[in-house]
């Protein structure tokens, strides 16, 4: 995985799932995964996902990582409304009021959205463990 924390970039973070498993594309292939970040209060999309695609293209052959005469086999846009936490300066006092109202109501939270913090999967893995030892705890405390 690689970020592009470059506004001249139209993806911001790559990812080559290829490189996971020789399974994961066809023999003498490779495949990129590529990011594009937007936000309707900061970097709103304009246009359809769709549009995206032959910029990302056209950016993957300026920054060298396709070539001219390489061949793109199989294209395809999804946009995820709901993908990274923000980091804004109404991050924080939005945080406290979200934990203390799920607090209030009993519900554990963990991971990247129930923490809303940037997570690799290992802190999101460790973090669900942490909510289920207190879920438990809280249990064995309620059944007294």
């Amino acid at each position: 995985m690689t970020y592009f924390y470059d506004e001249d970039y139209t993806f911001t973070r790559l990812s080559f799932p290829h490189m996971l498993s020789p399974t994961n594309t066809p023999p003498g292939t490779g495949s990129i995964q590529a990011e594009v970040y937007f936000s309707e209060k900061y970097k709103p999309l304009t246009g359809t996902p769709d549009d995206l695609v032959e910029p990302v293209i056209r950016d993957l052959r300026r920054c060298g990582l396709i070539r001219e005469e390489d061949k793109v086999l199989f294209k395809k846009a999804v946009k995820l409304r709901y993908a990274n936490v923000i980091f804004d300066l109404d991050r924080a006092a939005a945080l406290k009021k979200v934990h203390a109202y799920l607090d209030d109501l009993g519900i554990a939270y963990c991971g990247r959205y129930g923490d809303w913090g940037y997570m690799w999967t290992d802190e999101s893995f460790i973090s669900g463990e942490k909510a289920a030892d207190g879920a438990l705890v809280a249990h064995s405390q309620a059944a007294r």
